[in-house]
């Protein structure tokens, strides 16, 4: 016989949440589980890179929010991720909310850390897409490429030698995935 699991609410994820030994962690809701963002010191680098030079080109053009691994959203099927980084524009969220944002972000930027299966990594874009994001960034420390997926349109693959567009989500905003890794 199969050990079946009772999915969590929203609301009981936040009791787990707000719990004192989980004041550290970044936690997400995921299919009604409640799972851990593990911190490592690459992945962390590679997303400040991405979010310094989108909250750069985002203040210039007064266009929205940048948020971190911190920033959280909520999505329709009940689920709250928590991307690298994201984007969301200031139209569809005109006041910053006090926790998470009540709506899925307009980017969202995956870093694979170690403990990351390529799989889950491509299975959470997909994930992103269904929840109405309008463009997702997976970033490969280990390979150095970085895949971009948007609805509707094939998956772009980008090496270290080339450009990444913010599209019509970021019009205008460009970044060399040397860049991102450092290069």
């Amino acid at each position: 016989m199969a050990v079946q699991f009772n999915k969590l609410t929203r609301d009981e994820f936040y009791v787990i949440a707000d719990l004192p030994e989980n004041s550290e962690k970044i936690l997400e809701l995921i299919n009604g589980e409640v799972v851990e963002k593990m911190v490592s010191y690459v992945p962390a680098t590679i997303a400040i890179n991405i979010a310094t030079e989108i909250k750069i080109f985002v203040r210039q053009g007064n266009l929205g929010g940048v948020t971190g691994a911190d920033g959280c959203y909520d999505m329709p099927n009940g689920d709250m991720l928590c991307p690298d980084v994201a984007f969301i524009a200031k139209e569809r969220l005109p006041e910053v909310p006090q926790r998470e944002a009540p709506i899925p972000p307009d980017l969202a930027v995956e870093v694979k850390s170690p403990t990351d299966t390529y799989i889950g990594t491509r299975d959470k874009a997909k994930a992103y897409l269904s929840f109405g994001v309008r463009m997702v960034w997976l970033v490969f420390p280990e390979k150095q490429f970085i895949e971009v997926y948007a609805p509707g349109k094939d998956i772009e693959l980008l090496t270290i030698n080339e450009m990444i567009s913010g599209g019509d989500v970021l019009p205008g905003f460009t970044l060399a995935v040397k860049d991102v890794f450092g290069g």
